[in-house]
């Protein structure tokens, strides 16, 4: 007969309920928030496009088909036109001319009927190296297929989205990566050492912060080469980005590293001769680091806005590159707004990946908050 009760089980359970670290707390608490999930799985979305375009995107974004110049969006039929079901297709245009105005439209062909496949070969892509020639769908037979219609110059809007999220999405990576790194740095030596370098850096966040920020990227990123390499470009364009996103957290983790520092469990490792670099690394930068982590995730949305601003207005990242802001810049043009509104499709991607992110932000924030209620 095993000597293990029930009441013992259900004792052993309870305890290791209360037994749970931090981070397990936090994990549980975030799965509960139907809006932090929600957000995750949207970011989840976003950066599996990113990553894999060349699988998602029918075609490459440089691709053009000169037979589909501002061809409006082609809509998903699953209805055959005699009736019942029928293997999704997409409707070809047929090209009117109203002869007074002579304004082209574009009118749907039943006869024009391109049925849709997946898992097509089609033209290669690589990630990591590796080179792949399947897409997720295409036309049957080679034939062109545009869900969100084409260009000026015929190039598919869809797969220009798909491929700018890769780019798009780099940056705000990027820039958020290395403004955590500087302000994680400046701001806890800053806090923890004081003194001199504690009035240096302090200053010299002052005085980055005490510039306005638009008119101070427009200035940054105005003398930026523009007959350099694009690659280049949107490196420097990156690091402008870096130098104004980096003081905000550095001034908030000094203020939490002045209170951390006078706690017991420090001033006792202080107290046994614990060097400087150990009290930072494992006793400091574990405790604001639930901090630093919802920053990223509501700075990396706010990068993504920028980039987009900045390269709609011309400024940021440059062509060939394809980002959701130069994709935005092809509308600037009004003409052409008002002939192919379905150019401004970058922006729902945009709002959708903005509120992704923020959901997220929002989630991991309640959840290591522990004074939030379960």
């Amino acid at each position: 007969m095993s000597d293990i009760s029930p009441t013992h089980d259900l004792n052993a359970e309870a305890v290791s309920e209360h037994s749970l670290s931090y981070w397990q707390l936090v994990r549980k608490r975030f799965r509960r928030n139907r809006y932090g999930m929600f957000g995750l799985i949207g970011c989840l979305i976003v950066i599996t496009l990113g990553v894999f375009s060349g699988f998602f995107a029918p075609y490459e974004s440089a691709t053009k088909d000169r037979s589909a110049i501002y061809s409006p969006p082609q809509a998903v039929h699953f209805f055959a036109p005699e009736g019942g079901l029928a293997r999704p297709y997409v409707l070809g245009f047929e090209e009117i001319m109203d002869p007074n105005t002579f304004e082209i439209t574009f009118e749907p062909s039943v006869d024009k009927r391109v049925p849709i496949q997946f898992f097509v070969k089609a033209e290669p892509w690589s990630v990591l190296g590796i080179t792949f020639e399947t897409r997720l769908f295409g036309g049957a037979n080679g034939e062109s297929v545009h869900l969100i219609g084409t260009d000026g110059v015929g190039r598919d809007v869809l797969s220009r989205m798909i491929h700018g999220s890769r780019i798009t999405l780099m940056m705000g990576f990027m820039v958020m990566s290395a403004a955590l790194v500087i302000g994680t740095v400046v701001g806890v030596s800053s806090g923890y050492f004081g003194g001199v370098f504690d009035l240096v850096a302090q200053r010299v966040i002052e005085f980055v912060k005490s510039f306005p920020d638009l008119p101070l990227y427009l200035a940054l990123v105005a003398i930026l080469p523009r007959r350099a390499d694009p690659m280049t470009i949107f490196i420097l364009f990156a690091s402008i980005l870096v130098l104004l996103q980096w003081a905000n957290l550095a001034r908030e983790l000094r203020g939490k590293v002045i209170s951390i520092r006078s706690v017991e469990y420090v001033r006792a490792a202080v107290a046994v001769g614990a060097s400087d670099k150990r009290i930072m690394l494992r006793h400091i930068i574990p405790n604001v680091s639930s901090h630093m982590i919802v920053w990223a995730t509501y700075t990396l949305p706010e990068v993504i806005l920028l980039e987009s601003f900045l390269s709609f207005l011309g400024v940021g990242v440059q062509a060939p590159m394809v980002s959701w802001g130069v994709m935005l810049n092809q509308v600037r043009d009004f003409q052409s707004l008002a002939s192919a509104p379905w150019l401004m499709a970058p922006v729902g991607i945009i709002i959708l990946s903005v509120l992704a992110f923020n959901a997220l932000g929002d989630g991991l924030r309640d959840a290591m908050d522990p004074y939030s209620n379960d």
